[in-house]
């Protein structure tokens, strides 16, 4: 069996986890990834410390170190401004932030993050009307979680039936980042990227809307923050997404650096890289350990490269 060092520091591409949020609270809109706690997300980052070099998004659209990682967060929750930017400073780690231009100064919420709430309330106080309307409309309860963005409609009626007001709970709760708050942490040497307008499953659009999505998120991007580094996030995945789509936005320069998620993997198109979704069930280092064994493995049948 491979010794931790050796499985982890053998040749590979970035090292690239990316998360959402860190919280020691219950937060009601996120029931579809495990929120990690202020404790365990310092223990991973000197985990991370341990085995990699931490390096800018700069470094990384170079020719980035070996055994180099790059931390990211996803869709701008508040949390990455208020409990992830201060650890990250104190332990020097450069990350990237991806916003949703649509979801920025607690907008509008998140489809998945409306579906949670729905979830919850269901949870405790069961109602057989909305379950009903939810199932004929193709969003079963059991599967409410994993809503694709064409439901919107049906998420927002089912909370008029549970009297879920989405507008009450954004200016209550404020779940997501302000302009200022994003504008700060690019002061402080953070990197800013796009990752969509508002968070649609790519695969489910049009290349057209592909395109307005990430055209909309990065001009929001540029004329907030103007950063260095281009960089733009796919929302879930890059699976769906042309190598042709991806090519024009590096060709166009929209942006000079791309990701997907599919985990440690090099991919076959330049300055496009693939993260690893580091929220996930299950003992955290077994989690990596497992990620990096995996790409030996898939290195030995000549699969260690994403084709698209």
């Amino acid at each position: 069996m491979f010794l931790t060092r050796e499985l982890l520091e053998a040749k590979a591409p970035p090292f690239l986890p990316f998360y959402h949020t860190i919280s020691n609270k219950h937060l009601p809109h996120i029931l579809n990834y495990p929120v990690i706690s202020e404790k365990q997300f310092k223990q991973e980052l000197d985990f991370y410390l341990k085995y990699f070099q931490p390096i800018s998004l700069e470094e990384l659209t170079k020719s980035p170190k070996p055994n180099s990682f790059h931390l990211s967060f996803d869709d701008g929750l508040k949390e990455c401004a208020e409990i992830a930017a201060p650890i990250l400073l104190q332990k020097g780690i450069p990350a990237t932030f991806f916003v949703n231009s649509g979801f920025v100064d607690n907008k509008e919420l998140f489809h998945r993050y409306k579906a949670s709430l729905i979830a919850g309330e269901m949870r405790t106080r069961p109602d057989a009307e909305v379950e009903n309307y939810l199932y004929e409309n193709e969003v079963p309860l059991n599967n409410i979680l994993q809503v694709p963005f064409s439901k919107t409609d049906v998420l927002e009626h089912a909370a008029e039936l549970l009297e879920i007001d989405f507008q009450a709970f954004l200016q209550t709760h404020q779940p997501y980042m302000t302009t200022a708050q994003i504008k700060d942490l690019h002061k402080k040497g953070f990197s800013i990227g796009g990752h969509s307008h508002k968070h649609p499953e790519f695969w489910k659009i049009s290349e057209k809307k592909q395109l307005k999505h990430i055209k909309k998120s990065i001009k929001w991007v540029t004329e907030n923050v103007n950063p260095k580094i281009k960089a733009f996030a796919f929302p879930y995945t890059d699976d769906g997404v042309s190598s042709k789509l991806i090519n024009k936005i590096h060709e166009n320069e929209l942006c000079a650096i791309t990701f997907g998620t599919a985990g440690v993997k090099y991919d076959e198109i330049p300055h496009h890289f693939q993260r690893y979704p580091a929220e996930q069930i299950g003992n955290f280092e077994l989690n990596v350990k497992a990620e990096f064994l995996y790409f030996k493995l898939r290195q030995t049948i000549g699969k260690a490269t994403v084709k698209h």
